[in-house]
C-alpha cells in the first residue's frame, strides 16, 4: 500500500510539471443514525454508519479532463472486527472526458460514470461503465449514451442499456423527452419513452409534471409474453422567504392477468420524488423501505402505486404527509397506509449540515389483509451529519 501511494504521489507531481495537468477535489463526510420499527417486526433495530466519497478531476486542457471518485463505506460501527480493518472501498467514477479538436461541438465521456435519468429516477439512477456523447447545440441539450451492466464474458449476464435524453428552456418553461432501450439477452427487453413538462407561473409558484411508458417484452425463444404500463407524476410548488411548500401526485398501474398484464418497473431505480422518508428510500436514511421503485413491492411484484404527498419547510423545520396506495386489479384492499414525517434541516458551520427526522407509519388495509404484516404502525428515528467540500 505504501508503494502504491508513493507511485501515485510521484505521478501526480509528474503530470503537473510535464503536463501542465491541474487537480481540483470534492466529497463527502457522512455519519448516520437510525432506530427504526419495519412493518414486519415486532422488535426494532438501531444502527449507526459512516460513508466518505472522494473525487478528483485532473484538467489536462480545456477538451481534455479525467475523473475518479472512490467510496469508503457505508460500514456500520460495531462490524467486522470493530471496523479497524474494514474491506469496503469501491470505485465510483473513472472516466475521461474529452472533445476532439476536429470536432469540438462533441464531448464524449467513456469510463465508469454516473448517470440519474431526469424522471424522478424512475427508469435509472446509479454508476455504470459505458459511453455517453454529449453534442452542444444552440437550441436545446442533448445526451446520448451505451452503458454495459453485464457482459456475458465477464459474468452471467449481457445486459446493455441505451439512453437519449433532450431537454429545451424557454423562459418560465423547460421540456424534456427521453428513449430508452435495457434488454438481457435471452431473457427480456423494455423500452421507455418519457416528456415532461416545468413551468413557473411567477417567481414564487411553480408547476409540471412527466409521463413515462413502458413496454415490456419477454425473450420469443422462452414465451410469447409482453407487457406494458406507464408512470404519471404531477406536482406544484410555491416558495416565499423562509416558507415553501410542494404537493405531489404520482399514478402507475397494474393488472397480473396473463391475458393484458400492465406494471411498471425501472432498469435501477431509486424513487425520492415524494419526499417520504419512510416507506420509499428517504433523504436522512436510506437503507430501509417498503417499495424501491414506483411501481412494485419486491418480494410481492407488481402492485402498482398511487401516491398523494406534501412537503412542508419553513426555515430549517419540515414536515411530510403521504397517503399510500396499490392499483393492482385483483385485490380488493387498496390502502397501503399514510406516513407522517417531522424534522430539522439545520447546517451548524458552512457546508456542515445536521438532519434528524421522526416518522409515524399507519399501516392501512392492504397490509393487514394480504400481508403477514401484525403491527398497526411503525416508526422511525434517523439522524444524519454530512460535510461536503
Amino acid at each position: 500500500m505504501k508503494k502504491i501511494f508513493i507511485l501515485f504521489f510521484v505521478f501526480v507531481i509528474v503530470s503537473i510539471f510535464i503536463y501542465g495537468t491541474s487537480f481540483s477535489w470534492e466529497g463527502e463526510m457522512r455519519t448516520r443514525s437510525s432506530n427504526y420499527k419495519f412493518l414486519y417486526y415486532d422488535d426494532s433495530k438501531s444502527v449507526m454508519d459512516t460513508r466518505v466519497r472522494l473525487y478528483t478531476t485532473a484538467t489536462m486542457s480545456d477538451n481534455l479532463k479525467a475523473v475518479v471518485g472512490f467510496e469508503i463505506g457505508d460500514f456500520e460501527w460495531g462490524n467486522d472486527d470493530h471496523n479497524a480493518d474494514y474491506e469496503n472501498v469501491e470505485v465510483k467514477n473513472a472516466y475521461l472526458e474529452f472533445s476532439p479538436d476536429m470536432i469540438d461541438m462533441l464531448t464524449f465521456r467513456v469510463g465508469l460514470q454516473s448517470y440519474a435519468d431526469p424522471f424522478g429516477s424512475a427508469v435509472f439512477d446509479e454508476d455504470a461503465a459505458g459511453i455517453m456523447v454529449m453534442p452542444e447545440f444552440d437550441g436545446f441539450n442533448m445526451k446520448a449514451g451505451f452503458f454495459v451492466l453485464e457482459d456475458d464474458d465477464v459474468e452471467n449476464d449481457s445486459h446493455t442499456f441505451g439512453i437519449i435524453d433532450m431537454s429545451k428552456e424557454m423562459d418560465a418553461l423547460s421540456l424534456k423527452g427521453s428513449f430508452y432501450y435495457n434488454t438481457i439477452r435471452e431473457s427480456y427487453t423494455s423500452i421507455y419513452l418519457g416528456a415532461g413538462v416545468d413551468y413557473m407561473i411567477n417567481d414564487d409558484l411553480g408547476v409540471g409534471g412527466h409521463f413515462l411508458y413502458m413496454s415490456w417484452k419477454l425473450d420469443p425463444d422462452i414465451d410469447d409474453y409482453d407487457a406494458q404500463g406507464y408512470f404519471g407524476y404531477l406536482y406544484g410548488e410555491y416558495t416565499m422567504d423562509k416558507f415553501s411548500a410542494k404537493v405531489n401526485f404520482g399514478y402507475t398501474p397494474a393488472d397480473n392477468s396473463m391475458d393484458d398484464p400492465v406494471f411498471f418497473n425501472g432498469v435501477q431505480p431509486y424513487p425520492y420524488l415524494y419526499g417520504l422518508e419512510y416507506f420509499f428510500p428517504g433523504d436522512v436514511y436510506d437503507k430501509v423501505a417498503a417499495q424501491w421503485g414506483y411501481g412494485s413491492i419486491p418480494w410481492m411484484g407488481s402492485l402498482g402505486s398511487m401516491v398523494l404527498s406534501a412537503n412542508l419547510k419553513y426555515d430549517f423545520l419540515f414536515a411530510n404527509i403521504g397517503f399510500l396506495n396499490t392499483t393492482a386489479e385483483n385485490y380488493d384492499k387498496s390502502n397501503l397506509g399514510t406516513e407522517i414525517d417531522f424534522g430539522i434541516d439545520y447546517d451548524l458551520t458552512e457546508k456542515l449540515n445536521f438532519k434528524a427526522v421522526y416518522v409515524m407509519f399507519s399501516v392501512g388495509e392492504f397490509y393487514e389483509t394480504y400481508t403477514p404484516a401484525d403491527n398497526d404502525s411503525a416508526y422511525e428515528l434517523s439522524t444524519q451529519l454530512i460535510y461536503k467540500f
